[in-house]
């Protein structure tokens, strides 16, 4: 059987007729072969006779007295087994050549994973990554302290107008905007004031969600008062009662409501004397419940209460307080068919020297394609009863906490929320995951709460079986937050390089942006975007008659590259952020197997924006495919221009393909009133939250919002072309569509481009503002847009709002400036009112008047005569 074996290779080239008798070529060959390959088999030497003995001798066995016991040495070298992927069909005299060529090609082609960091000659320092890139710096561990927010709103509106002050609005009327729709927590409010002994003096602390105020100040006059520690929450506060033409005093403590001094000097000017019953009402309630202050600032009102009213009763709303906590699995572990398990360390509890950070918050029951269960029963972690206020104390309390599993899992993580109660009444941010025992959410009606759940990420991950139990160690300091340490050992513990990165000026609590926790449930964008890649890298690879050549510009953990590797690309991947690069280093690793399979190739580079790369230093060659996906909200910020620029210039093969090649921001018309729900519901007048808290942009899902389109179909308002990008204009240069002679300007400096848009309005309504958003061209019908009809979940619309809302009738025609530059999108509203554009025309005829009247004087007197077009043109071309 062997001897057959050994002979199938050099029988491959010879027709399968004449394989009967063999040559003494090809005898010699075989016995050969049969040596190598079968050394302590190997018979005595083939001697030269005539070619029919030598076949009939190499066919036949040989006998054991042959068989040396020691064979002879060989200095042949290793066998080629190339032609067994080149075997003929039976019909075939010979493997055409282009089989052979491909097949030694693909022979001689790298598979699997690199990290080019390990063998890079070059030592060059990497430049500092951008703060926008770097980290977050929001949530967690009394970082988004509300204390903190309120005085920046106050330091805003001290200064004008600026892009903090409409960051703060956004902020803050997305706080209020949730709090009102809240109809659990509204209604907890609105029974428990209904409940109250009608002399009771209701004490609000903080404008909260607005509502409970207005419910306090429609019980009669004198009968309650509002302390504010914000001077601008303040004055909304005093504007929003007199829209609803209600008396109830405010008060603004300067310095923080948990001073007790400060407010009760303000409760000594506000209480009536002879007051019975004294109830302070609140809502500064957190994820965490105490990092708002809810704790020391109740036990100050209460104090101060009590100093300023003698004999009377306080009491709370809510009266107590409940912190819970419990076991939780929060994982990420496929996404389109890649393993992104090792994505899961970026989720554990991170600490750095400026801004530690503890726990972040989630909405469990809106974490799709994650892993999400709670692995066993909650347990209290705290609770307070703020009747009894004078027995709190506001020390840190360290003491140990052990939770018990009832379910299998790998427990990152430590879920914490709370309930509050008064009487009867009960709110609680507890998830329907609870409810439901360990398992998916219950389906059911949403109820976006302006709270989450605080979830403390451990420093690592454990296997928990029914039974098991995990020992942490819980500082509860209720003047600040609650700190977890788990005492129990770890089953994978995090690596020492997840660090939540600082810099003298930067510091960040989270150690990366939260945006990436959100890229990695979306199976709509990376499943566009593969469909794209998909056809790019096989049409190259037709087309050129070798693997593609790919560049991921920005790649993030590599998801893209890893597409193009999986049709069999040559794939280098490029990202800028050193912790990002590391992830991806990992999870390219867990997927080489897959990508080795495929016959592909990736390539991770050492850490560098796609800008620095150098052909010739960091690369031999060009490439035949970049492809990149640095969009935000706003298509722009994260620098798709200047990267895809350059790549396009610098890096790109003739011929070469950019995923994506083209941008197109659109806008439409929308009739959006975001109170008026509330103020239907609860019959009240809400106008001075949009006066007060009024921003140029609104991120949201503008689906998940009442609104009415104005337009059937959306304005193209710019289309950018990466691959012919216009270059920056001089100062004055024109840079308006349509030969128009005017300069925008953007940042100081002339934007790329300008155009004026015209739509004609459809439905009769008022234009409140435009929704605003994007799409990007991946080739053959692939378009990854972030529309609010698009089911991806990365990006959300931007809402522009009018400055004032206006009336559009059916019919109207109306006009929208958009223009752009390397980093920045910006849409203005273009409305000129009737009168304006009277006054316009008449002063135009005017002009052309003067001028007529001065051509026929100049051509009496022998001077070229301009005629009034001409007149006219001058005068449009000077506005």
């Amino acid at each position: 059987g062997s001897d057959h074996l050994l002979l199938a290779e050099s029988a491959a080239e010879t027709p399968r007729k004449q394989q009967s008798v063999l040559t003494a070529k090809q005898a010699t060959l075989a016995a050969k072969l049969k040596a190598w390959r079968f050394p302590s088999r190997q018979a005595a030497p083939v001697d030269k006779t005539p070619a029919a003995k030598d076949a009939a001798s190499a066919a036949s066995p040989s006998s054991p007295s042959r068989i040396p016991t020691k064979p002879k040495a060989q200095a042949s070298a290793a066998i080629d087994y190339s032609k067994w992927s080149n075997l003929a069909d039976s019909d075939d005299d010979e493997v055409p050549r282009e089989r052979r060529v491909a097949a030694a090609t693909a022979r001689e082609e790298d598979v699997g994973v690199k990290d080019l960091m390990d063998s890079a000659a070059s030592s060059a320092k990497p430049l500092p990554v951008p703060d926008f890139l770097a980290g977050n710096t929001g949530g967690g561990g009394g970082t988004n302290c509300f204390l903190s927010l309120c005085k920046l709103l106050d330091s805003e509106s001290e200064k004008g107008e600026s892009d903090n002050a409409h960051q703060l609005a956004q902020v803050f009327g997305k706080m209020f905007h949730t709090g009102i729709m809240d109809r659990r927590r509204q209604d907890f409010y609105k029974n428990s004031l209904a409940s109250l002994p009608e002399d009771a003096f209701v004490v609000v602390l903080g404008l909260g969600s607005v509502l409970p105020m207005l419910r306090a100040a429609r019980r009669g006059s004198g009968k309650g008062a509002v302390l504010e520690m914000s001077a601008k929450l303040g004055k909304v506060a005093e504007d929003i009662l007199q829209a609803n033409k209600l008396s109830f005093p405010v008060a603004v403590v300067k310095g923080s409501l948990d001073n007790e001094g400060l407010v009760e000097e303000s409760l000594r000017r506000l209480v009536p004397k002879g007051v019975k019953n004294v109830v302070i009402l609140s809502e500064r309630m957190a994820h965490d419940l105490l990092s708002s202050g809810i704790v020391p600032s109740s036990v100050a009102a209460h104090r101060a209460a009590r100093s300023s009213c003698p004999g009377a009763k306080v009491s709370h709303l809510p009266r107590t307080v409940e912190l819970f906590a419990a076991p939780v699995e929060i994982r990420s572990e496929q996404l389109a068919g890649f393993d992104i398990r090792p994505f899961n360390a970026f989720r554990h509890t991170t600490s750095n020297d400026k801004a530690d950070f503890w726990w972040w918050p989630v909405r469990l029951d809106n974490q799709s394609n994650t892993k999400t269960a709670l692995l066993g029963s909650a347990k209290t972690l705290c609770g307070f009863d703020f009747d009894r206020s004078t027995e709190i104390a506001l020390d840190e309390v360290r003491r140990p906490v052990t939770l018990e599993a009832s379910s299998r899992g790998r427990c990152n993580g430590v879920a914490l929320w709370w309930t509050a109660r008064f009487g009867e009444e009960e709110y609680s941010t507890r998830p329907r995951l609870a409810d439901n025992g360990v398992g998916e959410a219950q389906a059911g009606p949403l109820c976006r709460s302006e709270w989450k759940q605080a979830v403390h990420y451990l420093a690592g991950e454990t296997a928990l079986f029914p039974g098991d139990k995990l020992e942490l160690l819980v500082s509860i300091t209720p003047r600040f937050t609650v700190r977890m340490m788990q005492q129990s050992q770890f089953t994978v513990e995090a690596p020492t390089w997840i660090q939540a990165p600082t810099s003298a000026k930067f510091s960040a609590s989270m150690p990366v942006l939260p945006y990436h926790f959100l890229m990695m449930t979306d199976m709509e964008r990376i499943e566009v975007y593969a469909r794209g890649i998909r056809a790019a890298v096989r049409s190259q690879a037709a087309k050129l008659g070798r693997r593609p050549r790919v560049l991921d510009a920005g790649c993030g953990i590599g998801l893209l590259g890893m597409t193009a590797a999986l049709e069999g690309a040559e794939v280098w991947l490029c990202e800028a952020v050193p912790q990002m690069r590391r992830m991806c280093r990992d999870v390219i690793g867990a997927n080489a197997a897959a990508i080795a399979e495929k016959r592909g190739l990736v390539q991770l580079l050492p850490p560098m924006m796609s800008t620095r790369i150098q052909i010739g230093e960091h690369v031999k060659e060009k490439f035949d495919i970049v492809v990149s996906e640095v969009m935000d909200l706003w298509c722009l910020g994260e620098g798709v221009i200047p990267t895809m620029r350059h790549a396009h210039k610098k890096l790109l093969n003739d011929g070469g393909v950019m995923l994506p090649s083209k941008l197109a921001i659109f806008v439409q018309p929308l009739e959006m009133f975001v109170w008026s729900q509330a103020e239907r519901d609860h019959k009240a007048n809400l106008s001075m939250l949009g006066e007060h808290m009024k921003s140029k942009f609104s991120p949201m899902r503008i689906d998940q919002m009442p609104r009415r389109w104005l337009t059937e179909e959306p304005i193209a308002a710019l289309e950018i072309d990466l691959r012919d990008v216009p270059s920056q204009p001089a100062d004055g240069e024109p840079n308006m569509d349509g030969g128009v002679k005017l300069c925008i300007r953007m940042g100081g400096k002339p934007a790329l481009h300008a155009k004026i848009s015209t739509a004609t309005i459809e439905h009769s309504g008022m234009l409140c503002g435009y929704g605003i958003w994007w799409a990007a061209d991946l080739g053959t019908g692939s378009v990854v847009s972030s529309a609010p009809s698009n089911p991806q979940r990365s990006w959300k619309q931007l809402v522009r709002w009018l400055d004032q809302p206006r009336f559009v009738a059916e019919g109207e025609e109306i006009q929208v400036l958009a223009c752009f530059n390397d980093q920045q999108v910006n849409v203005e509203d273009i409305h000129v009112p009737r009168e304006m554009a009277e006054q316009y025309q008449e002063e135009l005829k005017s002009a052309v008047g003067k001028k007529v009247a001065q051509s026929a004087t100049q051509g009496a007197s022998g001077s070229s005569l301009a005629s009034p077009q001409a007149a006219a043109e001058d005068i449009l071309e000077v506005d």
